[in-house]
């Protein structure tokens, strides 16, 4: 039985349990686990003792441990070390290995939006863990400009670094998040905060204005279904994407990853959608 876990704190709301066992289920794999390990910063480093000699065959990482693991682990992707983030890790043979399936999750959902990176201009509100995976892909994939708009500037100038050191080319502008009212409109904006998450639903990042017709509204937030921003953008005509997609595509990339072999091309990604979309009251 191979035994998979998610780690962070706290974790009473998580929906990655019934994920993965949905994920197993279309795999037909009957011999896998998958739990939640609520783990306080100070039990980290004993924990990572055990699991580097048994336990778990691998875990998934959540707020507040993605840049903290780094440290404990033998190998880390180049991007996850880019941007000092990991949410997944493999062991084998006692080795530790860490990846970013954020990363793999935002590429895999902007693809199926239909929306082409290169060339286009995006907003980016928040700065966090979350946007660095976001700033890769966009950065990565030849966006032509990329605005931040963030309350720290220093973890905005940390995001401007992220995206100059994959791509030197892209137009890279910051402000904070009063100046969204009055900013031209986007091809895409993105929220990367947690502002408007249940069960703060009344609350959005954005005045309503910042949209027009032709932008994408993409709120990584998958709980509610649709936050106050992008309701505000389906109101203004855009259209609009919320973060359930991105979550299903990380956790089966972090089955590939565990699995080994093409998981991504074997699974129906929109019939898990639908299957936790159903756990939201």
């Amino acid at each position: 039985m191979k035994r998979f876990a998610l780690l962070g704190e706290p974790l009473g709301h998580t929906l990655s349990p019934a994920l993965h066992k949905a994920i197993y289920r279309q795999l037909e794999i009957d011999d896998a686990s998958y739990r939640t390990v609520e783990l306080p910063d100070e039990r980290l480093k004993s924990f990572f003792s055990g699991f580097r000699v048994g336990g778990f065959d691998g875990v998934n990482v959540t707020t507040p441990h993605k840049a903290a693991v780094i440290p404990l682990l033998d190998e880390v992707d180049a991007k996850a070390k880019l941007i000092n983030a990991v949410n997944c890790i493999n062991r084998v043979n006692n080795k530790l290995t860490g990846f970013n399936t954020d990363i793999l999750g935002f590429a895999y959902s902007l693809r199926q939006s239909e929306l082409s990176i290169e060339g286009n201009k995006f907003a980016i509100i928040g700065a966090g863990g979350s946007a660095q995976a976001v700033a890769a892909v966009l950065a990565e994939e030849g966006a032509n400009q990329i605005s931040i708009f963030n309350r720290s500037i220093e973890n905005a100038e940390s995001l401007k670094s992220t995206i100059a050191e994959l791509n030197s080319e892209v137009q890279v502008s910051i402000d904070g998040l009063e100046a969204l009212a009055s900013s031209d409109a986007y091809d895409c904006v993105v929220n990367t905060t947690t502002v408007g998450m249940s069960p703060n639903t009344d609350d959005s990042p954005v005045t309503s204005n910042l949209f027009s017709t032709n932008t994408l509204a993409f709120d990584l937030i998958y709980n509610p279904k649709q936050t106050k921003f992008l309701a505000d953008a389906e109101k203004a005509g855009c259209r609009t994407l919320n973060g359930m997609q991105m979550l299903v595509a990380q956790a089966v990339y972090s089955v590939e990853i565990w699995m080994g072999g093409n998981i991504v091309a074997h699974v129906d990604m929109n019939a898990l959608v639908r299957d936790i979309e159903k756990l939201i009251k």
